[in-house]
């Protein structure tokens, strides 16, 4: 038996292959059941659904109080059938045949390459457009989505892989508008690393690398993926996306201490960790980008002493690193691939009415600056044409 044996069918799937190894060994080769791992993977299921059960109790005072506000701030809940999209996607070209299954020369890889990009292309198109539409996003470009309400941002791109072919991954943030997609609040932890998480990210090389060659179980393959893609993004993100319709929820007191108390997930009974950690364990955001976030809110919710104290943090911790950026680029403030160059000229916008000593006037400046940072980060989110600032 193999050490640490315990009584569970996970061991008795280790023991029989032992076992068979042994046979083997012996030069009597034994056709071994799959009855045990069968029962393994019933087990784990059990046990897995067990431990979440017992998350979702212990988050249950949070969620609570979460759901209590969300009674009394009611929003537009979406009916879509999203269901009907999975599978095979409505008009799909039949599949190609190839005389090779992996990619060896440039003609392949090209060919292979091509191919993937209408699979994927077609999926996009029957899974993904849709159901952002239904949620009131628009096309941002071939492969991002954006949507703007309430002063609040929502944003889907997926990333084209370096080297060419697919996607190397699906990037999505939902942050008020003044923001970056950085130090925000995100959702709860089993909706954005549990389950239907898990399983997009599993075999996501399928709709990236295009180094196999795209026949009949290759688009099969990439249809279940955009499957996954479709369940994580309709069945969790944007209905939990959809509950918040302002600034005012959006830093509800009641979401953020869910948010904190979904932040660790139960213990995978499989390795003995956690399922996901979001804690950052008392660290600071390296950018300071959460304090840029309150801060500004700070701001706006009339907060000012609370407001500024955090844009100062914000500014004083990048302006060493700043100072040297844009000696390099001067024009990064205006330039929506350098977030952390954004968000520095943003909070030097605000903070620079702190020395306005009237405070209607420095109250009425505070809103002039929430207009004139939420126009440029229009173009930053993907909303508008390109818009340029003074940096001065």
């Amino acid at each position: 038996m193999p050490a640490l044996w315990n009584a569970s069918y996970y061991w008795m799937v280790k023991t029989q292959s032992g076992v068979a190894y042994y046979f083997h060994a012996q030069g009597r080769p034994v056709k071994v059941s799959d009855y045990y791992e069968k029962k393994m993977l019933e087990e784990a299921e059990r046990e897995r659904q067990k431990a979440m059960e017992g998350y979702h109790r212990d988050t249950a005072p949070a969620r609570q109080r979460w759901e209590a506000y969300l009674e009394s701030h009611p929003t537009d809940m979406i009916a879509f059938d999203w269901k009907s999209l999975l599978g095979t996607p409505a008009g799909q070209k039949p599949a190609r045949d190839f005389a090779y299954k992996h990619v060896r020369e440039t003609e392949q890889r090209k060919e292979c390459g091509e191919e993937l990009k209408l699979r994927l292309k077609e999926n996009l198109q029957a899974k993904i457009a849709p159901v952002t539409k239904a949620y009131g996003m628009k096309k941002a470009g071939p492969k991002t989505f954006v949507r703007e309400k309430n002063g609040l941002v929502t944003r889907i791109q997926f990333i084209g892989y370096f080297r060419g072919g697919g996607y190397e991954a699906m990037f999505c943030y939902f942050c008020p508008l003044y923001a970056i997609q950085y130090g925000i609040l995100d959702l709860p932890g089993h909706i954005c690393q549990g389950e239907n998480f898990q399983r997009m990210q599993r075999d996501w090389g399928v709709i990236q690398d295009g180094m196999e060659a795209v026949d009949a179980a290759m688009v099969e393959r990439i249809n279940r993926k955009f499957d996954d893609i479709l369940i994580f993004l309709a069945d969790g993100v944007l209905p939990e996306w959809q509950k918040i319709d302002s600034l005012e929820t959006y830093f509800a007191e009641e979401r953020r201490d869910y948010l904190k108390a979904t932040m660790t997930g139960p213990k995978d009974p499989g390795t003995g960790r956690a399922m996901w950690d979001l804690d950052q364990e008392g660290k600071e955001d390296p950018w300071r980008a959460d304090e840029y976030l309150f801060g500004v809110w700070d701001l706006l919710a009339g907060k000012e002493a609370e407001g500024y104290a955090r844009l100062e943090k914000c500014v004083r911790h990048n302006s060493d690193y700043m100072k040297e950026r844009l000696k390099e680029f001067p024009n990064a403030c205006n330039d929506p691939r350098d977030a952390m160059a954004v968000m520095y000229r943003n909070a030097q916008l605000f903070l620079g009415t702190k020395e306005i000593l009237d405070a209607e006037k420095r109250r009425a400046r505070i809103r002039e600056t929430y207009e004139e940072v939420c126009r440029f980060m229009r173009y930053y989110h993907g909303l508008a044409k390109k818009t340029e600032r003074n940096l001065e």
